[in-house]
């Protein structure tokens, strides 16, 4: 996948009304592995998560996040630290008296009476206390979208928690989702995850809270959890990890501190770098209007036919802006006036001149930035939220429920970057936004989807805009033709639903056989192994050759043969 972000993260089912916490979708390279060994492993993840909460006593655990096969993060190092917090936890554990969990019926009064006193009374460290939400769809015990049942839920709690105040890194406010289940609340927990860019050693790549979170939470004198300790123990994760979590140095080797030490500073500058980025081009931005929080799209920016399509909100208003490229696949929409393209492109330009460091969006451009990383997440948050109903009327599944997004520019020009090699996107739905400038070639070439026994023939040649949009969904492949000449720059905003990436249709995806050789036009030198069947590899890109994944082995096209003798297994 196109700079791929996923990994893996613990599951937590109960019997009817369910949280499957986030189980991430698949790189690339990961889907070489099969679909026989994701189930294997989703099911013993699930026994370990059952496990974890319905034990009275689990000192005696091997893992703190279940068995060594279902390591809560892909994340070296914080696959390290959970494995170290184990063993300063079992130290300890002889000490620690027997947890008895109360057996307490889910009720929502008595939920939203806990959450009314919290807004009334709340502690320093919090603020922007939301009201309880039913989410649109969550993915069930049977690996289903469904609704939720109206009186049982999930429910949804959004607030912003801090860290210590002063602390660069974690003493910021961060968007923080409670999700409660009837079958989890309040004896057990309520599922805890940082909503938007967020960085942490201890949590998982959906920024999830991981299982020695859980494990180690505040009760009451019932025994059971409350609204208020939940988020007393989030501000102390943020403040000290360990502590929190029981887990102290004394318990573990000099080497093993070392790692765990340096797991956490790693992630802490991360996060620290980002926020200073953040506060230092506060001072030096063109148009204060984009940086507002809370942030609303104002009606001179955007496209009146767009505008008019987002207020209706009505499967005709919005089928009537549409162009249909591929049947269900691919279509594009005019969004933004000229006048505020050019008005934001002075806002990205400005902010190259600042000289201002800027992490690069992902692994194959090397000259965009991240849209959330300069200030702008508040502004990207609400075209989300415009571009949401969308994604539920063109794709039912990956559309629905967004609650995450990665967005960020590209630029291409003589000089720089080019194009782009065929990839899919580590995306449910992708929006590509033209914002210009003046540019000859550069067409985005589309393909199949991931899986399809057209994955690799050539589908579709879209033209860009300037202001207009196009979406497809993540797993479809497609590249970018060398620009010619002059400059192009596009908003790209990769769109991710939890609920759906807990299903199993996200998470064991049918893959099928290629129906044949692919199109020159499809190959990848950096996915493919038998691109140089087709196209010579780049100067500079011959390493590629043999270190390819696709077509998975076992479904290859009749003809296949792997373009060099001896290829490296699939990770």
């Amino acid at each position: 996948h196109f700079g791929s972000r996923r990994g893996t993260s613990v599951t937590i089912r109960a019997s009817t009304c369910t949280a499957r916490a986030p189980a991430h979708a698949m790189s690339g390279a990961t889907n070489a592995a099969g679909s026989g060994g994701r189930e294997a492993k989703r099911r013993r993840t699930e026994e370990d998560a059952r496990g974890s909460t319905d034990e009275t006593d689990d000192s005696d655990n091997e893992e703190l996040g279940g068995s060594s096969s279902s390591s809560l993060s892909s994340d070296p190092a914080a696959a390290a630290v959970e494995a170290h917090a184990v063993e300063g936890r079992r130290v300890e554990a002889p000490a620690r008296k027997p947890l008895v969990i109360p057996n307490l019926p889910f009720s929502l009064e008595d939920l939203e009476v806990e959450i009314s006193a919290l807004r009334a009374k709340p502690p320093p460290y919090l603020s922007n206390i939301g009201e309880l939400q039913r989410p649109v769809v969550h993915c069930g015990v049977d690996g289903q979208l469904a609704k939720p049942d109206s009186d049982k839920g999930p429910f949804d709690l959004s607030v912003r928690v801090r860290g210590e105040e002063g602390d660069k890194a974690y003493g910021k406010l961060f968007n923080v989702m409670l999700r409660f289940d009837c079958d989890l609340w309040p004896s057990k927990l309520a599922i805890v995850r940082f909503r938007g860019v967020f960085h942490h050693a201890l949590t998982d790549e959906n920024n999830s809270m991981t299982m020695p979170f859980y494990r180690s939470l505040k009760r009451d004198e019932r025994g059971a959890c409350t609204v208020r300790l939940m988020l007393e123990s989030v501000h102390s994760f943020l403040v000290d990890p360990l502590p929190s979590w029981k887990v102290h140095a004394d318990a573990m080797s000099a080497e093993k501190v070392a790692k765990v030490t340096r797991a956490i500073q790693v992630h802490r500058q991360m996060n620290e770098d980002r926020l200073d980025v953040i506060e230092q081009y506060a001072s030096k931005v063109l148009h204060k209007e984009l940086f507002q929080w809370p942030f609303r799209w104002r009606d001179e920016w955007l496209e009146p036919s767009f505008l008019e399509a987002a207020r209706a909100n009505t499967s005709s208003g919005w089928r009537a802006i549409l162009t249909e490229h591929l049947p269900g696949e691919v279509f594009s929409f005019k969004v933004f006036k000229d006048k505020f393209c050019d008005w934001f492109l002075e806002e990205v330009f400005n902010f190259y001149a600042s000289g201002l460091p800027a992490r690069r969006p992902n692994s194959m451009n090397a000259y965009g930035i991240i849209l959330n990383d300069i200030g702008l997440e508040p502004m990207i948050d609400d075209l989300q939220r415009l571009l949401q109903p969308l994604g539920e009327l063109l794709f039912p599944g990956p559309g629905a429920a967004w609650d995450g997004h990665h967005c960020f520019i590209v630029r291409y020009r003589v000089g720089e970057d080019l194009g782009l090699d065929m990839h899919t996107d580590d995306s449910d739905v992708t929006f590509n936004l033209c914002l210009g400038l003046e540019f000859t070639s550069a067409g985005l070439q589309f393909c199949g989807h991931m899986g399809a026994p057209n994955h690799r023939k050539h589908t579709l040649t879209y033209q860009h805009v300037k202001g207009s949009c196009v979406v497809h969904l993540g797993r479809k492949r497609h590249g970018a033709d060398d620009i010619s000449s002059g400059e192009r720059l596009n908003l790209i905003l990769w769109n991710h639903s939890s609920a759906y990436r807990q299903s199993d249709e996200c998470t064991d995806p049918e893959y099928v056989a290629e129906e044949g050789p692919p199109d020159s036009v499809c190959v990848s030198y950096t996915h493919d192994r038998d691109y140089g069947h087709f196209k010579d590899y780049p100067k500079g890109k011959e390493h590629f050759r043999g270190r390819g994944w696709c077509p998975r082995r076992s479904f290859e096209y009749a003809e296949f043969k792997p373009d060099c003798d001896k290829e490296q297994p699939p990770v």
